[in-house]
């Protein structure tokens, strides 16, 4: 078996609101937010009872991977042929004489054992929040308007807090790979075996957070808009919790080692496997 690993990338998406216009979403809505979660039954608060504390944006990571497999294979099969007619009892084919076997009804038929030259194709997709490690629906972000980002050092603009991936992108390839590869039905030979991982993506997507307080209820509250989508939700802010530092050899840690436990079996597989990766760097 074979496998190839493209080439690692980094992408920020390009934000779709600017922080004055997440504001702005944000006020509009902000008592009923606010007092949702909290919990406000028998009075609803003015506008003017919450303070606005502070303001953070930042940009939140995640995983995309995509897989193919492609497996070309041989299969023994009988066909069963129908003759032209009842009275038929052998049938000669390619220098090649065949019996036909009579029917209780309608014509007689033949059996002929036949190759039968097959292909395999799988393929598979996922996204992955790069903090938590879960499975999560971030397709629609990686067709965003978006600017490949070769170093991680300069992803975030000034001001802006760049939230460090937890997970490598090696637990996701994990994750994704034994998704393409299956064994295939009945089949006497296995003429060819690949396996692309056709992306290895990380992604950045902006977030606004904004901190109110609610002095009569002695409550703080955050509201997080989606850069992207102007999508709000109840939040945190994340600005004392970051102490990680982000470099793109810790987290694209793809080895032709690490690519070898990937799929099962013996020895063979990983030397394949190890040749093709170490032809990539």
């Amino acid at each position: 078996m074979e496998i190839s690993l493209a080439p690692e990338k980094v992408f920020v998406l390009t934000p779709a609101l600017t922080p004055d216009q997440a504001r702005e979403r944000v006020d509009k809505k902000k008592v009923g937010l606010i007092a949702g979660t909290v919990g406000s039954l028998f009075s609803q608060p003015k506008p003017e009872e919450f303070r606005l504390l502070g303001t953070e944006g930042r940009l939140e990571p995640f995983w995309r991977v995509a897989a193919s497999s492609h497996t070309s294979y041989e299969r023994k099969a009988t066909y069963t042929v129908p003759t032209s007619g009842p009275e038929v009892r052998e049938v000669s084919l390619a220098g090649q004489t065949y019996a036909a076997t009579p029917a209780q009804k309608g014509p007689s038929t033949l059996s002929l054992t036949v190759a039968e030259q097959c292909e395999q194709v799988l393929t598979h997709e996922q996204t992955f929040d790069a903090v938590s490690g879960a499975k999560a629906d971030f397709q629609k972000y990686a067709r965003m308007d978006k600017i490949e980002a070769p170093d991680l050092n300069q992803v975030a603009p000034e001001g802006v807090l760049l939230v460090p991936p937890q997970i490598r992108a090696t637990a996701v390839v994990r994750q994704v790979t034994p998704e393409v590869i299956k064994s295939v039905s009945n089949a006497h030979v296995i003429h060819n075996e690949r396996v692309d991982i056709e992306a290895i993506e990380l992604y950045f997507r902006p977030v606004y957070a904004f901190e109110f307080e609610w002095a009569a209820k002695n409550k703080r509250m955050v509201i997080e808009v989606d850069g992207m989508t102007g999508d709000m939700r109840a939040g945190r802010k994340l600005a004392d919790q970051i102490k990680n530092i982000v470099t793109r050899d810790l987290l694209f840690d793809v080895t032709a080692d690490a690519v070898g436990i990937f799929v099962p079996g013996g020895s063979i597989a990983v030397k394949l496997v190890k040749a093709v990766v170490d032809r990539g760097r």
